[in-house]
């Protein structure tokens, strides 16, 4: 897959304004945090790097009513603080050193620190939903959340399994990272007055978006520039986390040829040179290709889904995002 250098914020150019409305709700969100937490919420919300779901809950409420309202700019807020708070809690699950090209909250105060900010996080963006004149957002993403949550607890439960379906591997990623790129479409939509055709549709491209992120973000932790990426790399094998280009490998295996990969496999997990080891068979094999391709399929679902949406610039800002996370390399 030929890869695209075209950052995120260049593709987010028509919802820029949007953005920046956004980004002044999430500040007044935190600007009432605790003397104790203040300097490490702000650290954690210089996290807010690419911005994409909130811009994709814009360009649903620009689909759903032609503007910006001043709810759906407050539910794109809620959604980055989300994301944010996941980050924290992810950071410290794989004991993550760098975020986005800085230290991470756990690295820079300590885990238990970490944990209690990731929580503060969290507090913020419910405390926002409920005052909302609609209690949707309240209501669902509370949902969201919880299966957000099942999906990393599901992951931690099967870690260091070799083993690993893909089934199993696609359950997990639509709960920590789909669900919520659903989410970003589904309450723009609403907070948008879109009826249910196109709600629907939008949700479910979020969906096949979400998907189609992790496969290439777990695809990137193997070959990717950790200072293009901007955060610690090779975290997967170290953490067991088994992953579909490790699923797709194992795949095309003799008996015996996987039992020295479960071998390899269950090394890497401590050791850095079995890492690489794995890194150099992953590529070799086409493991990482046939990876791509799947990311692939999900973002041609994705484009699919959006055929109930009305014909305009913003179903075409959705068709050139489905091709960024397709192509990208941070």
């Amino acid at each position: 897959m030929t890869r695209t250098a075209q950052a995120l914020p260049e593709v987010l150019g028509p919802v820029r304004a949007d953005l920046e409305r956004v980004r002044l709700v999430f500040r007044s969100i935190l600007a009432d945090v605790g003397v104790h937490s203040g300097d490490m919420v702000r650290d954690a919300a210089s996290f807010n790097g690419k911005r994409l779901r909130p811009g994709l809950t814009c360009v649903a409420g620009r689909i759903a009513c032609g503007r910006v309202t001043d709810s759906i700019a407050t539910v794109a807020a809620i959604i980055e603080l989300i994301h944010t708070a996941t980050l924290v809690h992810d950071d410290i699950i794989d004991s993550a050193a760098v975020r986005r090209n800085v230290p991470t909250l756990n690295a820079r105060w300590g885990t238990q620190a970490a944990v209690l900010v990731g929580d503060v996080l969290f507090s913020k963006a419910y405390r926002a939903a409920a005052y909302l004149d609609d209690p949707f957002a309240s209501r669902y993403l509370s949902d969201v959340v919880g299966e957000v949550l099942e999906g990393e607890i599901h992951q931690d439960q099967v870690a260091q399994n070799p083993d690993l379906t893909e089934d199993t591997y696609r359950r997990i990623i639509r709960g920590k990272t789909a669900a919520l790129y659903e989410a970003a479409l589904r309450v723009g939509a609403h907070y948008g007055g879109a009826s249910a055709e196109v709600g629907d549709a939008l949700a479910a491209y979020g969906h096949h978006l979400g998907m189609a992120f992790q496969i290439v973000d777990d695809r990137l932790d193997v070959t990717g520039d950790e200072h293009h990426v901007g955060k610690t790399l090779g975290t997967d094998l170290a953490e067991g986390k088994t992953t579909l280009p490790v699923i797709l490998w194992q795949r095309g295996l003799s008996d015996a040829e996987r039992i020295e990969a479960r071998d390899l496999l269950e090394r890497a997990w401590d050791d850095r040179d079995a890492a690489r080891e794995v890194g150099r068979r992953l590529r070799a094999s086409g493991a990482l290709e046939r990876a791509d391709a799947a990311a692939a399929a999900e973002v041609d679902a994705a484009l699919a889904a959006l055929a109930p949406v009305p014909v305009g610039q913003e179903r075409t800002l959705l068709e050139t995002l489905a091709g960024f996370v397709l192509r990208r390399t941070r």
